[in-house]
């Protein structure tokens, strides 16, 4: 379907529906049905912009081989495309179970898949990838590639997922939108995990939007100190130390890449970790540790790269049977399950002690460097002020960190505590170009 929505016109192009070339008629589709959000909620304050598309994929697009995989990163059952169109088209495979250990992927045997003979498409409907000619199958029943590049090269030229398919649909997108909401920013993503598109150098109202994830544990549903997944580069890290400089790395990057290519912020859509871990321990157990730890590593990343983000996800109705509800997900803060064991921090969180965790809400400035130790509770910040700017800077201190309070130190300035709002108020002074404010916890209760 990716492959149709992108580039159904150059890969399918005998494919109509209603008479309209299948991409046209997707992708106007979907444009229009977001024109009618945005005509009502045009002019409401709380509403910044819209989303080009939620986590859009390449699909078939570029892949040079139709025979193999274009990823490191397998797991469990992982046919090739011609095993998917064979499958897809009533075919018996015997398809390989992957594992990923220390040394990356490895193969672990072989499973037959779809022994029933079970068609994905209509009675009498042809697989639309046979009928164009990238596959047929023989006398024998066996299927054989006949355009190996077929999804990579169009009239002989080599294609670009992201500058021939992408990017012209979030053109496409932004200029709709903003023929009715003129000022509507509009937050462009790339592929999850990837760098952010390069709209183009005269582009403007735009937000680099990205999905990240520590993507061992979201796959495997395990965590490991000592392994990682470089998405940018697309290798396999080693060694708790290579992989928490590595994540860091990659929020950097991206952030980067945000201001290079799109020429605005960059808001991480998306970072979070599955909480069914080793089959739900936790849930059993009322002991998130291994959660924690993995939820700090991925949220030490984003401070170290400065990045903002946004944790995916608080689901109302997850259940510790059913997780979030949808697509076998996990990655709720919050369970109603958990609200009924007392071992567990403000009944029904999960992992909040990572998850709750002091930050600047507001800089009078120029950010430079965020820490935050959650073993011992010390927060360290510092930014470049601005003279420019009268506001002072205004630090989220959260009271289940500091149950007994909290001690600050700070280069210079003063600071003034809200015990109601949870906020610290800082006022730099001018005197110095940069400040440093450090947040720890007062080690018992205040003394009458």
């Amino acid at each position: 379907m990716f492959t149709l929505f992108f580039g159904g016109s150059d890969f399918a192009p005998h494919l109509l529906v209603e008479g309209e070339p299948i991409q046209e008629y997707l992708q106007r589709h979907y444009v229009d049905a977001v024109l009618q959000v945005v005509r009502r909620l045009k002019g409401k304050p709380c509403v910044l912009g819209y989303d080009t598309f939620n986590e859009p994929s390449h699909g078939y697009i570029g892949w040079k081989d139709l025979t193999a995989h274009d990823s490191l990163l397998r797991v469990d059952l992982q046919p090739t495309p011609l095993q998917s169109f064979a499958l897809g088209d009533g075919l018996e495979q015997e398809v390989g179970v992957w594992g990923t250990g220390l040394g990356g992927a490895r193969l672990q045997g072989h499973r037959q898949l779809n022994t029933g003979h079970v068609r994905a498409w209509k009675e009498g409907r042809p697989c639309i990838w046979r009928e164009h000619g990238v596959w047929t199958v023989d006398s024998e029943g066996v299927p054989q590639l006949l355009v190996p590049d077929y999804f990579s090269r169009v009239d002989g030229r080599e294609v670009d997922f992201e500058q021939d398919y992408l990017v012209p649909f979030i053109r496409r997108y932004a200029n709709a939108v903003r023929s009715v909401d003129p000022e509507a920013l509009i937050f462009a993503e790339g592929e999850p995990q990837a760098l952010p598109p390069k709209v183009g150098d005269r582009c403007s109202g735009f937000v680099s939007a990205p999905h990240w994830y520590d993507a061992v544990p979201l796959v495997l549903k395990r965590s490991d100190a000592w392994l990682g997944y470089d998405s940018v580069r697309n290798r396999i890290v080693l060694g708790p130390w290579a992989v928490r400089r590595s994540f860091a790395w990659q929020l950097s990057a991206i952030r980067q890449a945000g201001t290079e290519r799109l020429h605005g912020p960059t808001v991480v859509g998306e970072i979070g970790i599955p909480f069914d871990l080793r089959g739900g321990r936790a849930f059993r157990t009322g002991d998130y540790r291994e959660e924690e730890a993995l939820m700090d590593r991925s949220l030490r990343a984003v401070e170290s790269s400065l990045c903002s983000a946004t944790i995916w996800n608080y689901t109302a109705t997850n259940t510790n049977e059913r997780g979030d509800g949808w697509n076998g997900e996990d990655l709720s803060i919050w369970s109603p399950d958990q609200g009924r064991d007392t071992r567990v921090l403000d009944r029904g969180g999960r992992a909040l002690r990572a998850v709750v965790r002091p930050y600047p809400v507001a800089t009078a400035g120029e950010p430079l460097q965020l820490s935050y130790d959650m073993c011992r509770r010390v927060m360290r910040f510092t930014f470049r002020h601005d003279p420019g700017v009268i506001l002072p800077t205004e630090i989220f201190v959260p009271p289940s960190q500091y149950p007994f309070g909290y001690e600050v130190w700070m280069t210079d300035g003063t600071f003034l505590k809200d015990d109601v709002g949870h906020v610290l108020t800082y006022r730099n002074t001018l005197g110095r170009p940069t400040h440093t404010i450090v947040i720890r916890p007062r080690l018992g209760p205040t003394k009458p």
